[in-house]
Parts: structure tokens; sequence; C-alpha cells
């Protein structure tokens, strides 16, 4: 397999190694969802999805390496047969060019929509009176800048921008109570750096853009992360405030809808707003020790489902090693040989030698003979170098100097030959 290939095929292994994983925890918390939707913070729920990114980022069974002794692995017999996913170079290439097409065009899709919905959002953006501006500042505390902003064309209060992040509403008048509490809602967002998680999340979404599972998983913290934040704004509130904040909730919606009667997204919407007032009107405070231990228990089984991915790597590792090593591969093993034996004769007598050439003949699976011809400098070697080449040769073949045959060839007649 050329460099290019093996590169290729590395890359696409690293990718299957952490959608593998990713794949195996998303499942693992989808079952265990029912369990502790209600026994459990929201914002638990939510930061727990944040190992299933890890997993998809981050090639864990390729950064943690065990060791395994020669000596452990069991020889493998010629009858037994191993399953091994091997690629071909072009296979790998393809491969590689497939998943990283795929990537940009997804990845690209994003970044376009994105630029052209903000550049839409921004020919139509007024200024917020001042009164709404205050109120907003009065509730950052000091902590940090946004800007406000009001929109003809927009649906529902969002909050936009990575870099410099906006607070933008439709171009309607709210009560006071709502916008404190749709402004609470986006504050909220900020400090809790959603923003990052949702791009982090798209370009996740990206390098998987073929496991289907991503697309469930993104959809989940999305939705994760909404009840996440109404637990938070919610957190210092009484049963009035509560009560408020879920009617702020359903006006808003409602405008929506009104706005849009034929979203292919109502029902979702419905489905989400159902949910998230559910959860505000069962909102209780949870103890320290309970989420402590929620946390141990999910970071022993993430860890667990984890360890298990990398064992199952260094298992194949230390099968590959038996394989190469044991398994009857013939031409294959005696190809690496001979390069491996060239190229030690050319660094020990690169000075005496201009090439070297290698052909190693065996039986029943084992190398039995070599033949060395050397194209020397000189018209023949000395003595000693004649000595060295074969006891360099028996070292590394591990064959009697007796089964080792040296030609030597001078450069000039080499060159003559060859014309």
């Amino acid at each position: 397999m050329s460099v290019i290939g093996e590169f290729c095929g590395e890359i696409i292994k690293i990718i299957f190694s952490m959608t593998f994983t990713g794949s195996i925890i998303s499942f693992f918390l989808f079952i265990l969802k029912p369990l502790i939707k209600d026994k459990l913070p929201k914002s638990f729920q939510y930061y727990m999805w944040i190992s299933v990114v890890i997993a998809l980022m981050l090639p864990v069974s390729r950064i943690i390496v065990i060791p395994v002794s020669g000596s452990s692995v069991m020889p493998i017999k010629n009858e037994q047969i191993i399953p091994q996913i091997t690629y071909s170079s072009d296979t790998a290439v393809n491969l590689f060019v497939c998943w990283q097409t795929g990537m940009i065009l997804v990845l690209g899709f994003h970044i376009l929509c994105y630029v052209f919905y903000v550049r839409r959002l921004r020919r139509h953006n007024i200024s917020a009176e001042r009164q709404e501006t205050e109120l907003l500042n009065n509730l950052l505390k000091g902590k940090g800048t946004l800007q406000l902003y009001k929109n003809l064309i927009l649906e529902t209060p969002i909050l936009i921008g990575f870099f410099r992040p906006a607070v933008i509403l439709p171009d309607q008048e709210y009560e006071d109570v709502q916008l404190r509490n749709i402004l609470m809602h986006e504050i909220t967002h900020r400090k809790r750096h959603d923003i990052f998680v949702k791009w982090l999340l798209i370009f996740v979404g990206a390098v998987h853009w073929f496991n289907p599972m991503i697309y469930f998983v993104r959809r989940e913290v999305n939705q994760a992360c909404e009840l996440a934040c109404d637990e938070s704004v919610i957190k210092r509130f009484d049963i009035s405030e509560m009560q408020q904040y879920g009617n702020t909730l359903i006006a808003v919606a409602a405008d929506s809808i009104r706005r849009t009667p034929f979203s292919v997204t109502m029902f979702e919407d419905k489905k989400i707003l159902k949910e998230r007032l559910a959860a505000i009107m069962k909102h209780k405070k949870y103890s320290k020790r309970t989420v402590i231990t929620a946390g141990v228990i999910l970071m022993i089984i993430v860890c667990g489902i984890m360890g298990v991915s990398t064992l199952r790597s260094a298992g194949n590792a230390q099968i590959n090693s038996s394989y190469v090593d044991n398994y009857p591969l013939p031409s294959d093993q005696k190809r690496i040989k001979e390069i491996e034996l060239k190229k030690s004769l050319r660094d020990c007598y690169k000075n005496k030698i201009t090439e070297a050439y290698v052909f190693l003949s065996d039986s029943d699976d084992e190398i039995t003979d070599a033949y060395i011809t050397v194209i020397g400098k000189e018209e023949k070697p000395d003595s000693e170098m004649q000595r060295g080449i074969k006891s360099l040769a028996s070292e590394e073949l591990k064959l009697d100097v007796e089964s080792i045959y040296v030609d030597y060839i001078d450069f000039e007649s080499f060159t003559s030959n060859q014309k």
C-alpha cells in the first residue's frame, strides 16, 4: 500500500473507531433517558450528552495505548480463520475522498445557510427601545455585553453570534414580565456557552455525516439544551413566577405558529413546548448528593464503554500482530524482509555499494535460503566485507550462513549490461 493509501486507511479507521464508540454511548443514553427524565436535573441530563460529543471527537482507543508483550501473544495456527478488515490502497483513498467530500458538503451547507441567514437578518434589524436595552443591561449585571435588536422578519427571539452575540426579538410589543423572561432565557444561553455547543454539534455532525445516529443525537442535545436553560432560569422562581414563565413560552410559541401556520416543524414545536411546560411545573430542587452520585455513575459507565472500545482496539492490534507474524502470508512476509535486508545493507555499506537486490525462497511458510546480489563500487569487495554481508543477512533473517548466497557485480559491469 502506498504512503497516501496508508494515511487514508488510518484516518478512516480512526473515524470508524470514534463513530462506533459514540454510537454505543448514545444508544445507552437513549435507553437511560426514560429512567432519569424526572429524577435528575435537566442541566445534568444536558451535560451528560457531552460525553457523546467527546467520544465522537476523541479517538480514545487510538490515544490510550495498552502495552502488549511479545510473549503474551498466542500463536495462530494455520487452519484458523481470522476476520480482518483491510483496505487496498485504492479502496482506502476512495473511502477517504468520499468521507471528506461528505464532510465538506455538510459543513459548507451549514456555514452558507448561517451566513445568508445573518445577512438577511441584518438588513431588517432595527434598534431596540431604550427601556428594553436598559432592562437587558440590568439583567447582565455588568457581566459582559449583549446587543439588542428587533426584527420584522423574525418569528421567535434568538441569541445569535459567536464572537459578538446579540439578542434579536420579533418586532412586537411584549409585556414587562414576558420581556424579562425572554431576556433571562437568552442571557442564560450565553452564560452557558450554548452557541459554542451547537456549532460543535454541527462540526461533529459533518465529521460523522454517514452515521444516522448523529442526527438523533443533535436533536436530543438541542432539546436538552432548552430544558436545561429553562431550569437554570426558574431555579430561584416561586410558583407564581414559574407560571408566568410558562405563559411566556406559550405566548412566544403562539406567535411563531400564527406566523408560520403550515410549518413542517409545527408538530415538533408543540411536542417540545409540552415537555418544557411539564418540566417547569415538575421543577424541584435536587440535593448535591443526588447529582454527585449520578455523575459518578455516569462517568463509570462512560469510562467502561470507552475502556471496552480501547480493549477492542488493542485486541485487534494484538490479533494483527499475530496475524503478520504467524499467519501464512509468504509473499508479503518475504517482500517485507527483502526490503528490510536491502535497506540494512545499503545503510551499513553505503560507501562501498551502490545497490543490493535480495530474493528469498521459502518452504512450509519458512524462509530457507537468501540470494543477494550486491552492486559494488569496486570490482570485488574484500573478504571482510563479504563476511560482514553474510553475517548481517544471517542475523536479519535468522538463517545459517551456509543458506545465504551472495553475488558481486561492480557498477561499471552492471551499467554496461543494462545498456
